[in-house]
């Protein structure tokens, strides 16, 4: 059976189609996404730094964290090592960096206890003198 010039054309133009979509999807870059807990405070991520401005290791959140205990700081590297490295993040920060597209809230006890701080999208700044070494929990708002 031969085919008519018309669906030999359409058969071209589909196959041509699919074949630049499929390069197109081969050539594209992997999405870029946050990784909870990494040492690395990334876009939409909220990160709790050991020292103050911004220093020392981080315990980077991309979720709410209702209890502190048995979370540590990390260095962003394997390869380095940076102060508070393996401290307990529990009642342990001096600063913070909210990198979320949504508000955070910070309680100095565990499981929405204690004195709740509210910290804006984009924030960032030393912990007060009422949080400092006191947080023990954080959820997105």
């Amino acid at each position: 059976m031969t085919r008519s010039p018309a669906v030999r054309r359409l058969t071209g133009v589909a196959l041509a189609a699919t074949a630049v979509t499929g390069l197109t999807l081969t050539t594209a870059g992997p999405a870029s996404a946050a990784t909870n807990k990494n040492g690395n405070v990334e876009s939409g991520e909220f990160g709790l730094y050991y020292n103050s401005n911004y220093a020392g290791c981080v315990f980077d959140l991309l979720n709410s964290d209702g209890n502190f205990s048995g979370d540590y700081f990390r260095s962003s590297t394997s390869s380095q090592t940076c102060p508070g490295q393996g401290q307990s993040t529990d009642n342990n920060t001096a600063s913070y960096w909210n990198r979320d597209v949504t508000a955070w809230e910070v309680y100095t006890k565990a499981g929405r206890a204690g004195i709740e701080g509210y910290l804006p999208l984009g924030y960032y700044g030393n912990a007060s003198v009422t949080f400092k070494n006191e947080i023990s929990s954080a959820y997105y708002f």
